[in-house]
């Protein structure tokens, strides 16, 4: 799968596809799984403490505001999509580097 297969537009920002790998040793982006990108976290999937962890590491590694980055579904499932609020070709940009940074 390719990256772009990740991300689509939306209204005031970008949708990412994640795949959720909460209790992990440390936070990471561990490349691709499908059409999603696989993100590890330290917290346990439990009352929302890795959708909150993977909302700060995104917006971390991407240099946004948490605020700028939300669960939009998926909050009790390791399939996620994370909305990330601002300009989607910019978003894009800053994605496509971070991701292929890593992969």
């Amino acid at each position: 799968m390719r990256i772009d297969d990740a991300l689509s537009e939306g209204r005031g920002g970008l949708y990412m596809n994640i795949h959720a790998q909460p209790g992990a040793r440390r936070p990471a982006m561990r490349g691709m799984h499908g059409d999603a990108v696989k993100i590890s976290v330290a917290e346990a999937a439990q009352d929302g403490k890795a959708n909150a962890a993977i909302v700060r590491f995104i917006a971390g590694e991407l240099n946004l505001g948490r605020a700028d980055v939300e669960v939009a579904s998926g909050h009790a499932s390791r399939r996620k999509r994370v909305f990330l609020h601002g300009e989607s070709d910019e978003l894009r940009a800053r994605l496509l580097l971070w991701l292929n940074a890593r992969l």
